[in-house]
């Protein structure tokens, strides 16, 4: 999800028209295979360009879908061989994003504007000075950024009433999400309550399934409360 888009050594650019010139099927979107596929196969970085044979092809909107969107090498192929994608992101008001993680790549977030509260989780082993396990706490204002990484759980929390919004980049190209509670609860009732030591029953655990947030976000009651937030407007967005 970063701003690169693909590239290619100068040097070939001094080739003959014969070694530049990409093979049919290269160049044929007849073929069935997405952009996205034929860049992936392409042999050369020069073939790369005459897959990429729109200059529009090189610009992708963040702004678009009210600044929530993402491009990886799905929704913008430039980004194919870069290693890197990029989303726009907002946290409304009073709003917490549901912890996740992103099983192949490490995400960098930068702080546009508002607030917002960052939780991390390490790998177990790592520890504080008490022995237990490590969650890593930070605020962030603009300009500010943090990394969470490949494969950690993370969650960020707007305790304001405006919202914030940032940009978060990944290192890879299609970095995956994955939700801490949802998938955890997608398990058979006796193995999530063996998991719990036994401690919640079967119609605790159904009650919980459907409770659990849709989207990326949940709300923060007593900071609506003070905001005066309806939720159906802190329901209708997701960072």
């Amino acid at each position: 999800m970063f701003l690169n888009t693909a590239s290619a050594i100068t040097g070939m650019l001094a080739m003959s028209s014969t070694a530049v010139s990409a093979p049919a099927n290269m160049n044929n979107s007849a073929s069935g295979l997405s952009d996205t596929t034929r860049l992936r196969l392409a042999d050369t970085a020069v073939q790369r360009y005459s897959i990429l044979s729109d200059d529009k092809q090189f610009v992708y909107d963040l702004g678009q879908n009210g600044g929530q969107a993402i491009a990886n090498r799905q929704t913008f192929p430039a980004l194919v061989g870069s290693g890197t994608s990029i989303a726009a992101a907002k946290f409304p008001g009073c709003s917490i994003s549901k912890l996740h993680i992103h099983p192949r790549a490490a995400e960098m977030l930068v702080l546009l504007s508002g607030r917002i509260m960052t939780e991390t989780i390490p790998e177990l082993g790592v520890v504080n000075a008490q022995g237990k396990q490590r969650v890593i706490r930070n605020e962030l204002g603009p300009n500010m950024m943090t990394i969470f990484d490949q494969g950690a759980l993370h969650t960020q929390i707007n305790p304001d009433c405006e919202t914030a919004s940032a940009l978060t980049v990944f290192s890879n190209e299609d970095g995956g999400f994955g939700f801490v509670a949802d998938q955890s609860f997608a398990l058979p009732d006796d193995i999530i309550a063996t998991q719990l030591g036994d401690s919640i029953s079967g119609a605790e655990i159904d009650r919980i399934r459907s409770s659990l947030p849709q989207g990326v976000i949940a709300r923060i009651e007593a900071c609506l409360k003070k905001c005066n937030i309806p939720r159906r407007q802190v329901d209708s967005a997701s960072p």
